[in-house]
């Protein structure tokens, strides 16, 4: 199920945030990754936690069939008007929202991890349901090294601070936002960091298997510098893709 820190903690990110940043190349990037990562031609794709919808739009532009789900509501009214109806966007909950069609592609690119593992299996079994026979999944996982190493730093992010910590009982980053003239109305993220052995394990599962793997970046703060790849054990986070087994 939905924990109930999602939607405040989302809903106040995308209020402290500056929306009129300009993060096309951004978007165009992660959209060709996308594509790279797919490894052929592809007509249908869902993505979920799709966030303003920056993603899909870029790859409705270049000919896709884009779906996105997303929970909160001011998101999806926010991705509605910029992508100018070039994606069907549903507003919903992850583990009771139901879909009319399945899809070549499924994504979920940032912010798997949000309840517990056995949350985490019920929503791969979802992903499962909404692939094609022959689809594919792509998933961002949190990966615990660095998230050890980063805990305690601190920063600003537009309009709000944030700042990082890790329970190493539970194996997830905790990130706190809060606006400096509203230091007592914090939000908080907590999501479930993985290796790559143990998404593996919770991927068999759900009757998936990993097909292929892709290192993130990770932000050197001591140069204040973020690199865009690094080794698998060193990135914030990595890219799994999945297909069906079985």
């Amino acid at each position: 199920m939905t924990q109930s820190w999602v939607e405040p903690f989302y809903r106040k990110q995308f209020e402290w945030m500056d929306q009129n940043v300009d993060r096309k190349d951004a978007n165009a990037q992660l959209a060709l990754e996308v594509k790279e990562q797919v490894g052929k031609p592809f007509r249908q794709m869902l993505d979920i936690g799709a966030g303003k919808g920056d993603v899909a739009k870029t790859l409705a532009q270049t000919g896709i069939e884009m779906t996105t789900l997303e929970l909160v509501p001011e998101l999806v009214d926010f991705a509605r008007k910029r992508s100018g109806g070039l994606v069907t966007s549903y507003c919903g909950d992850f583990y009771t929202f139901e879909l009319p069609q399945t899809f070549d592609v499924v994504s979920y690119l940032d912010g798997f991890g949000i309840g517990t593992d056995e949350d985490q299996l019920l929503l791969l079994q979802r992903i499962r349901n909404w692939m094609k026979e022959d689809g594919c999944a792509l998933i961002d996982i949190y990966q615990p090294r660095y998230w050890q190493h980063v805990a305690g730093r601190e920063m600003t992010v537009d309009s709000a601070r944030r700042v990082y910590h890790y329970d190493a009982e539970e194996h997830r980053m905790v990130d706190s936002w809060w606006h400096p003239d509203h230091p007592e109305d914090k939000v908080t993220q907590s999501l479930r960091c993985y290796t790559l052995e143990e998404i593996s394990d919770l991927c068999k599962l759900a009757g998936l298997s990993i097909v292929g793997f892709f290192p993130g970046g990770a932000m050197d703060f001591e140069e204040w510098r973020y690199s865009e790849r690094v080794p698998l054990h060193e990135c914030l986070s990595y890219r799994v893709k999945v297909k069906k087994t079985g």
